[in-house]
């Protein structure tokens, strides 16, 4: 989902560009979440905001799995390098991971 990360793939490298918004909009909606439960003492809204709250961490978990696979396999095999903050949207976070080199074949 273009919400949570975007991907762009080179010849040489893919950037998996992880979305500053959707972290910032879970940190929302937590705060959100415990000022509604806690600070106000509203139960009932707190039990309705709960299941939108936990249903867009688990989107987002989802949404960020095959992300998170490709990571794991990169930094495995040293191909990876990462860039920018998770909490600037100037400078996002980028996974940078390196292609492997094709073996050659003789013709």
């Amino acid at each position: 989902m273009r919400f949570f990360s975007q991907r762009n793939e080179t010849d040489s490298e893919v950037r998996i560009e992880l979305k500053t918004a959707s972290f910032y909009l879970l940190v929302a909606m937590i705060i959100g979440w415990v000022a509604i439960s806690f600070i106000l003492q509203s139960n009932e809204a707190g039990s309705v905001f709960l299941p939108i709250l936990i249903g867009f961490m688990m989107l987002r978990f989802f949404a960020l799995v095959k992300v998170q696979k490709e990571v794991l396999i990169a930094m495995r095999d040293k191909r990876l390098t990462t860039q920018g903050s998770k909490f600037s949207f100037t400078n996002p976070f980028i996974y940078i991971i390196k292609k492997k080199a094709a073996p050659e074949t003789e013709a």
